[in-house]
């Protein structure tokens, strides 16, 4: 299975001073900021193998990272059948 790494970095989630003990982010949407990871994912085959993202804070900034699997192919397996006419 092929894989990647990737790291998204969320623009406009960016911690800022609430007081003097925390800095908090503005309201976001997780499932819509995976939702775009798919989007840019899939142009290349790829998509984020959910189990494995991580959400990091570089300098007040939100990244989401983790790894990218190659999709695979859908494939069937598919049984012949055959009538028998009882004479």
């Amino acid at each position: 299975m092929e894989t990647k790494l990737f790291s998204y970095k969320a623009e406009g989630v960016v911690l800022e001073l609430f007081n003097d003990q925390i800095k908090l982010s503005p309201i976001f949407d997780r499932k819509e900021l995976v939702e775009k990871i798919k989007e840019i994912l899939k142009i290349d085959g790829f998509q984020p193998d959910e189990h494995s993202l991580q959400y990091k804070i570089e300098e007040g900034q939100l990244f989401i990272q983790g790894l990218a699997v190659k999709q695979q192919e859908n494939r069937s397996i598919g049984f012949m059948s055959q009538s028998i006419k009882a004479e």
